[in-house]
């Protein structure tokens, strides 16, 4: 597995690989101490995992949030913790099966063979958590998914809250639901305090 490791603390990039090394699974590390340099790395190299310090001083948060990323733990954590994300979202990655399936509504066509979003006649990029958080809420269109049946499906076990939010975050940025006045103008429905749904087109 190629992993990525992101910080600015040496002390980090050590705990994070010590971490994944007791793993069973070899791991291939590069190590980078700015932001923008694990990005240009990852133009031209692919990568399984990238571990990227949210607080990098040349590279903002939203920034951070809206090129793919997954999850995120607090600072300090424990090892243990970090240990598991990986190991749920290697799980994950291994046993993804995408059925033939497509969606269209106004403006947006899907399909989920082909992994293509096309959004106001432009392609847009979808990672998988977005595209399984989608056929996630498509299965049962007009039916509220439930944060904890997304958790399950989505991403294959239990993850933070935060994993939902920023992928529907990303998301309605991707579909231009963000140029609306109301979000739920557009395909991707908030139900607080509950889940998310996508109507019945």
């Amino acid at each position: 597995m190629r992993i990525i490791i992101c910080d600015d603390d040496p002390t980090q990039r050590d705990l994070a690989r010590a971490c994944l090394e007791v793993s069973a699974v070899q791991h291939e590390f590069t190590e980078f101490e700015l932001g923008q340099d694990a990005l240009d790395h990852l133009r031209s190299h692919d990568a399984d995992l990238l571990f990227l310090d949210m607080g990098l001083p040349d590279i903002e948060r939203l920034e951070v949030l809206t090129i793919g990323a997954d999850d995120y733990i607090t600072k300090p954590f424990e090892p243990i913790e970090l240990m598991t994300r990986v190991e749920v979202f290697s799980r994950r990655a291994a046993g993804r099966r995408v059925e033939r399936s497509t969606f269209t509504s106004e403006h947006i066509l899907l399909d989920f063979d082909r992994m293509q979003a096309i959004v106001r006649n432009e392609k847009n990029d979808l990672n998988r958590t977005e595209w399984d958080v989608l056929k996630t809420l498509l299965s049962e269109p007009g039916v509220v998914a439930e944060y904890s049946t997304l958790k399950e499906r989505a991403w294959g076990s239990t993850v933070s809250d935060a994993a939902v939010h920023m992928a529907i975050r990303r998301l309605r940025l991707k579909l231009k639901q963000d140029t609306l006045e109301n979000e739920d103008d557009g395909l991707v429905k908030s139900h607080r305090g509950i889940g998310y749904s996508i109507d019945n087109y």
